[in-house]
């Protein structure tokens, strides 16, 4: 099927949800695919970067969605605070289906790709549109009966597939991004799928080992403890990047500490050539580090479910070790014993653009029969 023609609703809460928008927008491109339009939500305070739409090379709108709130104890869905506050925004989401049914009207697309936006699946459920749609995104997977759950989690594990089912509303196909290949459900219309990760990664040297550590962090009021680990133990090169607004875009705190403000490029490349990483427990990053053959270092959000999730995946695989806080003698020690053979998961993603194509071009063909 050629000159195929994409609407991507992208959830814009979280930049994985951007990059694998970007990185599907690519495989579609080299395919003589297109998108023509990215519709994305605004349901928080996120801000959308600017390279964006430079990078999808499409238009991009971007309307209310809903918000949802998380309890700061359990860090699982807040279902009352949740259903209490978008019980009174109706008047914004139906401006926001209106300006998806002119969008479909205007630019009449072959499919709708869902990027784990919840009202893509209520429109489609209230509009009933002829386009078909797929929903793509991780955490599709905890659907699968392969997937194995941190134990000890079960009001959050509860809360997190109810969410997964209702942003997969109306969706002909479920795509399950995950870092290992496990059989389709038919069933719960499931596909599982390579990560879909961004095209610099690709360009980047494999296997390569410099001695230094790169370190992510969260929030900058962790650095005091990255240099209370430093002060015992100088020498270990250590790159850390933060979210420090106030700070130079470098700080050298020691001839071997060094503070970088976030920067993804940069990011990127100094990943290629680390000895090992310490970040949190998103998707998209450990399947980037893990793709480049770096051990990891996991330190999942506070209570924060669905890293956790994604940790006890890593763990599984012999790829990374998961801990509570930034003790990076752990790091140290574990280095010997990596032994993750990260040419099967470069195999599994080779195989992500042949893959997309099919399923995007299967489902698009429904409409045209």
């Amino acid at each position: 099927m050629s000159g195929l023609r994409a609407l991507f609703i992208v959830q814009g809460e979280g930049r994985g949800h951007l990059t694998q928008a970007l990185a599907l927008a690519s495989i579609l491109r080299k395919s003589g695919h297109s998108v023509c339009k990215a519709v994305v939500s605004q349901g928080g305070d996120l801000v959308l970067p600017d390279y964006f739409e430079k990078c999808l090379e499409a238009p991009v709108v971007q309307v209310p969605s809903g918000r949802f709130f998380v309890n700061q104890e359990t860090r699982s869905i807040d279902w009352g605070r949740t259903l209490v506050n978008n019980s009174f925004r109706w008047t914004e989401f139906n401006r926001s289906f209106s300006i998806l049914s002119e969008i479909l009207q205007k630019e009449r697309p072959n499919i709708l790709v869902n990027f784990f936006e919840p009202l893509a699946g209520f429109f489609m459920l209230r509009e009933r549109p002829k386009i078909p749609m797929v929903a793509v995104g991780h955490q599709f997977m905890f659907l699968h009966p392969q997937y194995e759950f941190p134990t000890g989690f079960e009001v959050q594990k509860i809360s997190t597939m109810t969410f997964t089912r209702l942003t997969g509303l109306g969706a002909e196909r479920r795509l399950a991004l995950s870092l290992y290949d496990a059989p389709p459900l038919p069933e719960k219309k499931i596909v599982v799928m390579p990560p879909l990760l961004r095209d610099e990664l690709f360009d980047l040297p494999k296997d390569v080992s410099e001695p230094y550590f790169l370190i992510y962090l969260y929030h900058h009021s962790l650095s005091k403890d990255v240099v209370a680990w430093h002060e015992r133990n100088p020498g270990y090169r250590l790159h850390c990047f933060w979210n420090n607004d106030q700070a130079e875009e470098i700080t050298n705190y020691s001839d071997t500490l060094t503070f970088h403000r976030l920067h993804g490029t940069r990011f990127l490349e100094m990943m290629a050539r680390c000895q090992g990483i310490v970040t949190t427990s998103g998707f998209e990053s450990m399947a980037e580090a893990m793709y480049l053959g770096k051990p990891l270092m996991l330190n999942p959000l506070h209570k924060h479910f669905e890293q956790h999730c994604n940790g006890v995946d890593g763990t599984n695989l012999g790829a990374a070790i998961q801990t509570n806080d930034l003790n990076l003698s752990r790091l140290v020690e574990f280095i010997p014993q990596y032994n993750y053979n990260a040419s099967e998961l470069r195999a599994w993603i080779g195989k992500a653009g042949e893959m997309y194509v099919r399923e995007l071009e299967t489902i698009a063909s429904w409409k045209a029969s």
